[in-house]
């Protein structure tokens, strides 16, 4: 990041009223939030503030329309085709076992479910097709939608800053900026692991310039562990997330490190002002 360094920052105090989430974390996919600002969620949890993590793609596929890709990336998991969806929210339950929230699931579908338009990783990482476009809007109108959700307590929410460039992130992204335009406080999250790998931070801040304000760095020096005992409990994906490195526990704890070598573990967040 260019300027002076931002100022770590104790989690922002939400509603926390009985049977409403004060803080609404959306994860594209089972295991992005674990994976980025897992800290934070945990720390918000010792804080007594009811964070809630919404996975949003976390529809049931018809087995019987899946595509060569999406077939592939099973195998990549090693998971079937009628055990992928159970065996990741067994996963999610015991990442939010570690890291002391609830979970909620969606039922929109991954991009790799969503018929032939998602057929390779390039277009996965690639722009939204017009056909999905609709969805961030539907994605806004649901998280609003929520249980718990009152709009006189609204929480805040929390959504990936979609780096990387990954369609999924990059509509709930776009819903995340929708609610900041609402009147809803909101933050984008740094997608990790996509966040240390090449030039990608770099392309995505200065696509999102002006839609995002100065970012915040949050301290988790007592959650970092907690943090990296979640993402570990989705074991079907860390072969595929981290083939990047041999260890992947020492990479999770240097994306944390605060910037300068002030020590510390941070987890950064940009303040969305429902500009997308």
């Amino acid at each position: 990041m260019s300027g002076d360094a931002p100022r770590a920052e104790a989690p922002p105090a939400g509603v926390g009223q009985e049977g409403l989430a004060a803080h609404l974390f959306l994860a594209p996919h089972y295991d992005d939030v674990a994976l980025s600002c897992g800290g934070t969620v945990a720390a918000l949890a010792d804080a007594g503030e009811r964070p809630l993590i919404v996975t949003v793609f976390g529809g049931e596929p018809t087995t019987t329309d899946l595509t060569a890709f999406a077939r592939w990336q099973h195998e990549r998991w090693g998971t079937g085709a009628g055990d992928t969806i159970a065996t990741r929210l067994a996963e999610d339950r015991a990442a939010a076992a570690s890291l002391g929230c609830e979970t909620r699931t969606l039922p929109f579908l991954d991009a790799i479910y969503r018929g032939e338009g998602y057929l390779s990783d390039a277009a996965l990482f690639g722009p939204i097709l017009a056909a999905d476009a609709p969805l961030a809007g539907q994605i806004a109108a649901t998280i609003a939608a929520l249980p718990e959700v009152t709009p006189s307590a609204l929480p805040t929410v929390y959504v990936p800053l979609a780096i990387g460039d990954h369609v999924d992130h990059q509509l709930v992204y776009r819903a995340g900026q929708l609610l900041a335009a609402r009147g809803w406080r909101a933050f984008a999250y740094e997608d990790f692991p996509y966040a240390v790998l090449g030039d990608a931070a770099a392309r995505r801040r200065a696509t999102v310039k002006g839609e995002v304000g100065p970012p915040e760095l949050r301290s988790i020096a007592a959650t970092l562990s907690r943090r990296i005992a979640a993402i570990a409990a989705y074991r079907s994906q860390l072969p595929v997330i981290f083939r990047f490195t041999d260890d992947w526990r020492a990479a999770v704890a240097e994306s944390a490190r605060a910037p300068g070598g002030g020590g510390g573990a941070v987890e950064h967040f940009w303040p969305l002002l429902g500009r997308a």
